[in-house]
This record gives structure tokens, sequence and C-alpha cells, in this order.
């Protein structure tokens, strides 16, 4: 049975460094299975949190203590799929991974996707999960309609014609609106990604920035701290007929042989407890390259990796968990805050060597989506999960909140309501819709208390298009 408050249990994310005891967990299979759990909830007084995979690193997901945990791990199906216009509608607790691959089946892909397959598609469309190119956009952009649970348990579908503002709110959501039991996503003809990797000076890379990120498809670099050294990874799009490496190689030169996973955790702890170890750690995984950088690509002298796009944007994952604070700042502010990331590094007494990733996004016109309105440049400043994080990540914010950025939504910033309302244009609109659907706060946490402020009601309900 377990339905409809589920079984006591725990929590806590992928980075481990949130975790929540004193709270319960639902199964559910279906919508109406998830609506008769938020019914439940309601008339006993609890708070609701839809859950995935728990790669977020900051306490979004964290159901506040009694609430109830909604994991959608049973509720993962195809449901529909159609070849002809590339339309895919799956459940919401489907991972990246399976998609990818039932995608792969029918000669789809995903347009464009951040590194990593495990996050479920409802919680990576949630927290704004990103992927590189000046032309493309994150996950939410291919997002064609949503099935939502609402706080009374009605289950709605919305896209632009059904329900227009919830369908723009909800595309990127934060868990704030409901419970998404299904999505339907716009795929393109499958294709491959040839990808060169290079070794270059960060100033050059920085000067260059606009004219690199234009003439290749998906590009990304890691500078290391403590050196002027960046690997960068261009990924150029091509008909899969053009050919494919053998799974060795692709391998070997999308994540820099079998030991880097292990060579990268050492350097990064090592760093994080010998004093003086940063620069040689840092200088020493710079200088190797590969998945040691966290880039995803061994350095190949010119010499492209053909694979799947799919396996390839996946590829660029660090091999350790981390925690994370990432900003997306306007394009052309990246070379002024990165180089006075830099300096402001050199000069502190932060002890890292793990490398700050940088990738970009086409602007779009998602409310809370961090490329709102305008190109942008995702800066993403990381340590290792077990590192103190506050010193670095404060002396990175501050750089970057003075260059106009604004918080990924799944990292560790310290930003409020108040704060985010000067850089969220339609921050007040999304609230509207908010109130709109959840005006108690059924789907709040203590997170989304601080980023959001108290939920309020709105005046009227949001009504159906037509």
């Amino acid at each position: 049975m377990g339905l409809p408050l589920g079984e006591p249990a725990a929590w806590r994310n992928w980075a481990g460094n949130e975790t929540a005891q004193a709270v319960r967990l639902a199964r559910p299979r279906t919508a109406e299975e998830a609506s008769a759990v938020v019914i439940a909830a309601v008339r006993d007084g609890r708070r609701v949190r839809a859950v995935g995979a728990g790669h977020a690193m900051n306490a979004i997901g964290r159901p506040d203590d009694g609430g109830v945990q909604v994991a959608l791990d049973r509720c993962a199906d195809l449901v529909a799929l159609d070849g002809g216009s590339g339309l895919v509608t799956v459940r919401g607790g489907m991972t990246l991974r399976r998609l990818n691959r039932l995608l792969a089946e029918a000669g789809l892909a995903l347009t464009n996707q951040g590194h990593g397959e495990e996050a479920t598609i409802a919680g990576a469309i949630a927290t704004g999960t990103h992927g590189t190119g000046a032309r493309y956009g994150g996950l939410s952009t291919q997002v064609r309609a949503l099935e939502v649970v609402l706080a009374d348990g009605e289950v709605v579908t919305c896209s632009r014609g059904e329900r227009p503002e919830l369908f723009a709110a909800a595309r990127l959501g934060l868990g704030a609106l409901g419970v998404v039991t299904s999505v339907t996503l716009q795929a393109v003809p499958l294709f491959a990604l040839h990808v060169r990797a290079s070794r270059l000076p960060l100033a050059e890379v920085l000067d260059g920035y606009d004219a690199l990120v234009e003439q290749a498809d998906h590009v990304r670099f890691a500078w290391f701290p403590h050196t002027s050294t960046v690997l960068v990874r261009r990924d150029d799009r091509h008909p899969v007929d053009d050919g494919l490496d053998p799974p060795a190689q692709q391998r070997n030169r999308l994540d820099g042989g079998p030991v880097a996973g292990g060579v990268f955790g050492a350097l990064m702890v090592a760093a994080r407890r010998l004093p003086a170890a940063d620069r040689p750690a840092a200088q020493f995984a710079a200088h190797v390259g590969g998945r040691v950088g966290g880039v995803g690509a061994a350095l190949t002298g010119g010499r492209p990796s053909r694979d799947l796009s799919y396996r390839v944007f996946a590829a660029g994952h660090p091999a350790i968990r981390y925690k994370e604070v990432e900003y997306a700042v306007p394009r052309a502010e990246l070379a002024a805050a990165m180089g006075e990331l830099a300096a402001a590094v050199a000069r502190s007494r932060v002890r890292t060597a793990f490398p700050v990733e940088v990738r970009c996004a086409a602007a779009d016109e998602i409310p809370l989506s961090p490329a709102f309105g305008r190109d942008t440049a995702y800066i993403a400043v990381r340590t290792d999960r077990r590192g103190a994080h506050e010193d670095h990540f404060g002396l990175a914010e501050q750089i970057m909140l003075a260059a106009g950025g604004r918080p990924q939504w799944g990292t560790l910033h310290t930003l409020a309501a108040a704060q985010l309302r000067e850089r969220y244009p339609r921050f007040d609109e999304f609230l509207a819709v908010r109130g709109a659907v959840d005006p108690a706060g059924v789907f709040a946490n203590a997170h989304l208390d601080r980023v959001l402020g108290p939920p309020s009601p709105a005046s009227d309900r949001l009504a159906p298009a037509g």
C-alpha cells in the first residue's frame, strides 16, 4: 500500500551536504497517485517536495521536518514518441540516461544538455540544468508541455496554448508550483559531436571568447586556480553517417583514460588537506588535462573524438562528488569577471585546485531562467564535497554579483528573495503564478521560503486558456 503519505524515511542530496531525517517518502506510479499524496498531505498539514536524484548542491530539494518527499522513480515510463515531429512525452521520474537511449533508438536526440545523466527530467528542468552553446538554451527551453499535480490535487496539462502562464513559469519552476508528472520535449534528429580539446592561456581564451563560441557549436573551458592555463573543449555537430570512434577510443579521449578519475580525486583531496599543495596540484592537473580537469576530453593534439551527442555531453562531469556555486553573467562581462576572479584567488588564502568551469547559453524568455533576456556565460566554482567552501564561494560570489550575475538555482548561492527580484525581471510574474496555484505554500520548504519569500495568495486563480 504505502500511499498516500508513504513511509518514514531519510533524505540526502548527491553531494551529501544536505540531509533530512524526520520526513516521509511516497513513491507514486501515476499522476493520480501523486494527487492522492498531495491531498492527504494538505489534510494532514504537511508540506510536499518532489524529489529527483538529489543533484542540487543546496537545500532546494530538502523536505521540511515532518514533510513528505514525493519520489517519481516509479513514475518513469515513456508515454509517447513521434519520430516525425520529434515530440517525446515521458513521466517526470525518467532519468536523462534512459531518455537519451530511448531517443537514440528512435533516431532522435536532445539538442543540448548538461554533463551527467543521473538527474530525472522533472528535476533537471526544475532547477535550470543547462549545457553549453552560444546558439542553444538550457534543457527547459526544449519543453513543449507539462502535466502538473497542483496543491489542491488537480492534475492539469499546460503548454503555450493551454494555461500559458503556468507553462511559462513551470518550465523552470523550482518545484514550487506542483509535482511535474510528465514532460513533453522537442527532440531533434540524432547527431554526432566531434570533440577537440586543447590547452591555452587564460588571457588568450578570454580575449577571443566571443569568436570562439560563435565558431564552434558547444564550447566549455576549465581554468585551474593558481595557473594561467585553461583546458578548452570544442564540440561540433555532424551527421552520424560521418562515422564514430570505436568504443575504447571514445572512452579514453572523452574521459582521459581509466585512471583519470582517481588521479583527479587524489589531487583535490591533497589540495584541501596539505598546506601549499593547492598550487602544485592545480599545475599538475592543468598539465595532464583530460577528465582530470573536469572538461571531459583528453588532449588529442587536434585529432577529434567522434561519438553520439548524448555520450559526449555527459562526458564532462568531474570525476568526484563536489559542491558548487554557479552564476550566469552577461557574456560581455565574462572576461572582466574571470580576470578579477583569477587575481582575487591569487591574493587570497583560499586553498583550492578544483577547476572553474565556464559554459555559455543563448538568451531565453523563461521567467526564472538565469539566461533570461541575455546571452550568457556560466561560471561554476567548485570544491570537493568534504572541503570548506564558504571563503572560496563567498569570494567568487562577490565578483559574479558585481558582474550582474544571476545564481543557478541548484547551487550554493546566498541570495534571498529581495536580491533575486532585482536580478530576475519576471520574478514577480512567477510569484503571481505561484500565488494562484499554491497560495498556502504546500510545495514550499525552508529554502524556497528564503529565495521566493513566503507564499501569498493571488487575487484570483489562473484560468485555462480559451
